[in-house]
């Protein structure tokens, strides 16, 4: 009589944090590190604001403070999420290692690799997803508040708008006029980069190879002035941004008892044939100072 495998697994706390770092790790802004990840809020997170300015005082005996220190927080909202799946399991006989241990169609078994499988397409399905809305999420039912639109809504944002779209012949102005917004006080900073959606970083290269800068062979880290251009899959088409990683920040509750990951075989109580999923997380981003962050857009 053939073993029956059902695939029943809860993850939560830890357990759960650790699939949702692989999940994060799919992120294009997360993984080329663009963004300050904050690992452990629940509820809003607070992003501090401190700046210090001071003059030089003739020397005397004694001591008498002088200079002005303003701290603030920012506060970013996170939300909480869920995703959910059912699977058939005999979509999943001929995938994986199911041919190669002899599993196939007619089988009802299914290979213990089926719950890896499982996990892996659920973190890289959400990867995609919280990539998209780190930068464009619309802040309504199934979404958080994405950074584009609370840039353009800052005022304190340096917002452009460009006249065409990025192309091989026009890119290198287009970044010249992000570049010359930067503000001189982050313009040194080692955390400083350019975010790029991948059309612009495209013909970025395009450019440089007709101006026969490096060779075209192989992919290559790109920066413009020496500031570093990460490309991000989540920009909308021909955006450029000027910030410092520092600046900007992802909230999640990696390591919290609410969040969950759950791999359920249904079997167990339908006969249904097939695989639930659960992932529960929350999320948010926000960022600090508005009038460091130059943000060009179509």
């Amino acid at each position: 009589m053939a073993t029956t495998l059902n695939v029943n697994s809860s993850f939560v706390g830890v357990q759960a944090g650790e699939i949702f770092v692989q999940a994060f790790k799919k992120s294009d802004t997360i993984s080329k590190g663009a963004i300050t990840v904050l690992p452990n809020v629940i509820g809003s997170g607070y992003l501090p604001k401190l700046s210090y300015t001071s003059g030089l005082v003739d020397y005397a005996c004694g001591w008498a403070g002088n200079g002005t220190v303003d701290y603030s927080d920012k506060e970013v909202a996170t939300k909480k999420f869920k995703i959910e799946h059912e699977l058939c399991k005999d979509e999943f006989h001929q995938t994986f290692q199911a041919q190669a241990a002899g599993l196939f169609g007619a089988n009802a078994e299914i290979p213990a690799t089926i719950q890896e499988a499982i996990l892996l397409a659920m973190v890289n399905n959400m990867g995609a997803l919280v990539d998209t809305q780190i930068w464009q999420g619309a802040g309504t039912s199934g979404q958080f508040a994405g950074l584009l639109a609370k840039f353009v809504a800052d005022a304190d944002v340096i917002d452009i708008t460009a006249s065409t779209a990025t192309i091989k012949s026009n890119v290198i102005s287009q970044l010249d006029a992000v570049y010359n917004l930067v503000p001189d006080a982050v313009i040194e900073e080692t955390d400083l980069i350019f975010a790029v959606a991948p059309n612009v970083a495209k013909a970025y290269k395009q450019a440089q190879a007709a101006l026969n800068i490096g060779t075209p062979v192989g992919d290559k880290e790109l920066d413009y002035l020496g500031v570093k251009m990460v490309s991000i899959a989540g920009l909308p088409s021909s955006s450029i941004l000027a910030y410092r990683v520092k600046n900007v920040a992802f909230l999640t509750g990696l390591e919290a008892d609410l969040n969950n990951v759950t791999v359920k075989d249904m079997d167990e109580s339908d006969l249904s044939g097939n695989i639930r999923t659960k992932m529960v997380f929350n999320a948010g981003v926000g960022y600090s100072f508005g009038n460091q962050i130059v943000y060009s857009r179509l």
